[in-house]
């Protein structure tokens, strides 16, 4: 193998400057224009990973990527793969049959948990999205508001008639509308929020979203409700109900339906970067800052439910495995030996979670924080 790449390395000096030599599959070597060699190394040298021989591999590890862009950029690597492509429309038609619920006469459990989220606008939308948590918290987008140039006083009246606006028991709000800067009253007055200018419409119902607000977490979080949905029997986690999809939005009330927000989702795209970017600066996986009202909205509940999709036995096994592989200097043999260990633990932890809390973490969570409060009301 050194000796191959010796003779390749000395063969540059004859090329053209950066043309490629190959010194095997996937291991290439070229020269700059001032002489300097440059190797690449591509997965595919690794002959578990190359696509000829494993085709699986790539297609599995392609799913821990939330964009064609960051794959291209750190597998392919390509350079000039600098952002542009869409965010979720793959994922979407793809799992079209999955993810999207038509059924005319499909409707929410009235028991399940109702959630909402609100952001507000004048000249862009304003958006209200219901979203319906079932009993293994699964959620389902049902439900929406969607309405651009109108005041506070003509926004209240059709948002309490929107179906079970009253029931949500949380409605996650942009944190801007409970600033004092809605509106500055009359010369006594001091200026008053947004929220206040709901609440004068008898529309209290909103609180104020204080968790992760950032584009990429969200993308990631909504990815992984959405993972391995070519397997069969997966189901995603983040449903979203839509009987009248249209390539332009829908203003208005919908009572069973979120159009605008399929519509937002289908659109929204990572920022593309400029040739001087990709030169200067580390590549961004940043959102468009455009038609992202009720993609917004999503955000707020979306982010407000800390377990996304949970990985498959499989999965856990093969990560596990993996990494027990680096730490043994890649020793398959002594890696093997503790994978009757690991399949053991991931399969009595698969069977805690379904037994005991229905494969929902935050049941896990509530019920541990009560056992640490009676141990310490215990004095131990």
């Amino acid at each position: 193998m050194n000796k191959r790449a010796l003779e390749v390395l000395e063969e540059t000096k004859k090329l053209p400057a950066q043309t490629q030599a190959e010194i095997m599959r996937g291991l290439t070597t070229r020269r700059t224009q001032g002489g300097i060699p440059v190797t690449r190394h591509h997965y595919s040298a690794d002959p578990s990973r190359d696509p000829e021989r494993n085709p699986g591999w790539k297609e599995n590890e392609r799913k821990t990527y939330t964009s064609q862009a960051a794959w291209d950029r750190e597998q392919e690597i390509r350079d000039d793969a600098g952002g542009g492509d869409l965010v979720f429309a793959d994922t979407l038609v793809s799992h079209w049959d999955k993810i999207v619920i038509t059924d005319k006469k499909w409707r929410p459990d009235p028991r399940w948990r109702l959630e909402g989220g609100f952001d507000y606008g004048k000249a862009n939308p304003t958006a209200l999205e219901r979203c319906y948590f079932d009993h293994d918290g699964t959620g389902y987008f049902c439900g929406e508001y969607y309405q651009a140039g109108m005041e506070i006083w003509q926004h209240a009246p059709r948002l309490k008639r929107m179906q079970d606006v009253f029931r949500m028991e949380v409605c996650h709000a942009d944190p801007s509308i409970f600033n004092q800067s809605g509106a500055e009253g009359t010369k006594n007055e001091r200026a008053r929020s947004i929220n206040e200018l709901y609440e004068d419409q008898d529309l209290g119902i909103f609180s104020s979203f204080s968790g992760d607000r950032s584009d990429i977490s969200f993308a990631e979080r909504l990815q992984m409700h959405w993972a391995n949905l070519e397997e069969e029997g997966r189901q995603p986690t983040i449903k979203i109900v839509c009987r009248e999809y249209s390539e332009r939005p829908q203003p208005g009330l919908h009572n069973w339906d979120c159009p605008n927000l399929l519509w937002e989702l289908m659109r929204i795209r990572r920022v593309k970067l400029t040739a001087q970017q990709l030169l200067s600066r580390n590549l961004s996986e940043a959102i468009v800052d455009k038609d992202n009202h009720a993609l917004d909205v999503c955000k707020y509940i979306v982010m407000s439910h800390p377990e996304p999709t949970r990985k498959l036995y499989q999965e856990r096994v093969q990560e596990r495995v993996s990494k027990l592989l680096k730490e043994e200097g890649g020793d398959m043999t002594r890696a093997m030996l503790q994978l009757s260990k690991i399949q053991q633990e991931e399969r009595e932890n698969e069977t805690w979670q379904q037994v005991f809390y229905g494969g929902n973490i935050r049941h896990a969570l509530a019920e541990e924080q009560r056992r640490m409060e009676t141990k310490y009301a215990r004095g131990f």
